[in-house]
């Protein structure tokens, strides 16, 4: 008989392992929609520190649902203990939502909707997400390139960049396969030396000092909800002081744009002025509001019009922006920061073949409304049930 009274008591035993989890409480302080809505679950919160819990070994659920919700752990700081806990919620205007935490292994079968990866031979690095992808050229291009942000354009919504560069290998300099659209989208954009999608730059005067391509590279998350990786640049010099910039760089799923946060180390700590930019292109026109912190462009990709027009913008929180900057090259906004002190800003591309924005007017309508959700992020809370 005690075979089978141990057995009848596992279902007892797992319910009341799952009564002793965590609620996360998710409100949308804003009477504006928040469709799938990236919640960050820190490991740093009281509840979790008191429960001693992993976040590498933890799920979630809607409260009074049965199944899991797709999430993801993350460990920013490298140490081996995830830091965040990511999940995706749909969130209507004043919504608050709560989410049942267990500790316990999560569901097999997730899709994958984002990737960030190192790419050898060429020495590049490129994420993407199930809307866009970018890449940034690394040393085996510097003498062509800085660090500008090149866009690739997409009209399916599962990854393409690892399929991409491996159609490309053994092509010949300069005509990589994935400069045509084939069904699935292609690189139109063309970068150089500017800031092409949302690069940055420290300016001084009349000056831009750019710190040319990344010396090294470190992915922190690839997916499946969250991409996640950080650059470091060999150091610049601005007024006789050298300053070293480490940008990290997050694309969640469903979104258009990146964030940004970029620091810059030297010596002392003192002001800074940094622009994020983006390139002109042939047909394209820009608009921007000082008001709300953004900038955007919208035009052709090229000059067939079959492939369709991009998008392309930035986005600079108000406690940090001082003023826009226009010259023969790029569009741009500039903000302020100190040596030593990371600096946030967004910027992305949408491609209207792709379907998500189809007309300038979306396109600017999208950053305004990212600029205002930005500004009051939702509120996470934890706690006991």
């Amino acid at each position: 008989m005690r075979p089978l009274l141990s057995l009848c008591l596992l279902p007892l035993l797992s319910v009341a392992a799952q009564s002793q989890g965590l609620v996360v409480s998710v409100k949308n302080p804003l009477k504006i929609a928040r469709p799938n809505a990236v919640i960050e679950v820190s490991a740093n919160a009281p509840a979790l520190k008191a429960q001693k819990w992993d976040l590498n070994e933890c799920y979630v659920r809607l409260e009074g649902s049965v199944d899991q919700i797709a999430s993801q752990s993350i460990d920013e700081d490298g140490d081996g203990r995830a830091d965040l806990l990511v999940f995706q919620a749909d969130l209507g205007p004043s919504e608050t939502k709560r989410f049942f935490l267990g500790s316990g292994p999560r569901a097999a079968e997730v899709e994958t909707k984002t990737d960030a990866r190192f790419v050898l031979p060429r020495e590049d690095f490129a994420w993407e997400n199930d809307r866009i992808a970018f890449r940034m050229y690394g040393p085996a291009m510097a003498k062509d390139v800085s660090n500008g942000i090149d866009v690739w354009t997409k009209r399916v919504r599962y990854p393409i960049v690892q399929k991409w560069y491996k159609m490309s290998e053994g092509s010949a300099p300069g005509k990589d396969t994935y400069h045509v659209d084939k069904g699935e989208g292609a690189d139109f954009f063309s970068v150089g030396r500017t800031l092409g999608a949302g690069g940055s730059a420290i300016v001084d005067g009349d000056s831009l000092y750019q710190p040319g391509v990344f010396a090294r590279q470190r992915v922190i998350a690839g997916g499946p909800i969250r991409a996640q990786f950080e650059l470091t640049y060999n150091p610049i010099f601005v007024n006789g002081k050298a300053l070293m910039e480490i940008r990290r760089i997050t694309l969640d799923a469903g979104s258009n744009l990146n964030r940004m946060d970029v620091t810059y180390y030297g010596e002392g700590k003192y002001p800074l002025k940094v622009m994020a930019g983006i390139v002109k292109r042939k047909g394209v026109v820009s608009q921007n509001s000082q008001k709300e912190g953004w900038c955007a462009f919208w035009g052709p990709v090229n000059d067939n019009p079959e492939n369709g027009e991009l998008g392309t913008g930035v986005i600079v929180p108000r406690n940090a922006f001082v003023s826009t900057w226009e010259d023969d090259i790029q569009d741009a906004l500039i903000a302020k920061t100190t040596v030593g002190t990371p600096l946030r800003y967004y910027s992305g591309a949408s491609w209207s073949r792709m379907g998500d924005h189809k007309t300038a007017v979306e396109w600017q309508n999208y950053l305004k409304e990212q600029a205002i959700l930005l500004a009051s992020p939702i509120h996470v809370t934890v706690g006991p049930r």
